[in-house]
């Protein structure tokens, strides 16, 4: 009864505001369905009730400049209500080609050290800047056998980050599975490398394996949760009750996504 009462009170559904809620009739069905809304830079020009949540498309772990450092205060100067931001840790190179959407390195390289710096000094602006009510956090990113995924997908550098400088984690499943896959090491190992105490939010979509130059990869597809998907979120749940946001990144069809929403809905009570 008592981990009841904490999931009613803590855990919402948080769904991105993406390209579908350019039609109002979509935005509107979406809204309904969902406890709060995730911007992004690409849409927060669009303006909705309950926008709790702002997904940055940035690397923490890279330099930020004055130009997206101004762009970025212009945003949440307007968006009210913000309770939490996360941001990437998506290359170690200061710039990206990307190639079948796998990041290849371009630029500078960065070390370990030098990425935990940058990491500190960006947080320690973004508090200084920012309401100290708002939470920060980052997400896990995919591994693909290219130079530019060492190191900011290893748990111990994640892990690193976010108990030395005192955010939180936004645990992308997909990614998760997706960096033990092609790392070829065991899944659970992996996650549990994780600081998954600290996991504030959970992004949740399936991924698939394809075959490339001989080799099967995983790649983040970005297609529905599947029942396992909703399965590991409840069991992760159970364990790590304090987790306050859920949200399925799936950006192809708005039917689709509201009844997978609803499924996801269900199953959480399943577990009460």
């Amino acid at each position: 009864m008592q981990f009841a009462k904490l999931l009613k009170k803590m855990l919402e559904i948080a769904t991105p505001v993406s390209h579908l809620f350019e039609d109002p009739a979509n935005a509107k069905e979406i809204i309904k369905n969902s406890d709060c809304l995730e911007i992004r830079l690409k849409t927060a020009n669009l303006n909705f009730e309950k926008e709790f949540l702002f997904h940055v498309d940035k690397d923490i772990t890279l330099p930020w400049n004055k130009m997206f450092k101004d762009f970025f205060l212009k945003i949440i100067k307007k968006k009210k209500k913000l309770k939490l931001k996360t941001f990437k840790t998506n290359k170690s190179c200061e710039r990206e080609k990307n190639l079948k959407k796998k990041i290849q390195l371009s630029g500078t390289i960065f070390s370990k050290k030098k990425m935990l710096f940058f990491a500190k000094k960006n947080i320690q602006w973004l508090k200084k800047n920012i309401k100290k009510d708002i939470k920060i956090g980052i997400e896990n990113n995919n591994y693909y056998p290219e130079p530019a995924y060492n190191i900011i997908t290893e748990g111990s550098f994640i892990s690193e980050i976010v108990t030395k400088n005192k955010i939180f984690l936004l645990l992308d499943l997909a990614h998760a599975f997706i960096t033990a896959y092609n790392k070829k090491i065991n899944f659970d190992k992996y996650l549990n490398s994780l600081p998954l105490g600290r996991t504030i939010q959970i992004h949740l979509v399936s991924s698939k394996i394809k075959k490339f130059a001989k080799r099967k990869i995983a790649i983040d597809t970005h297609d529905l949760p599947s029942q396992k998907n909703f399965e590991l979120v409840n069991k992760i749940l159970k364990k790590y009750p304090s987790i306050q946001y859920l949200t399925i990144e799936y950006y192809k069809d708005t039917e689709k996504l509201i009844k997978s929403i609803k499924k996801l809905k269900n199953s959480i009570k399943e577990i009460n």
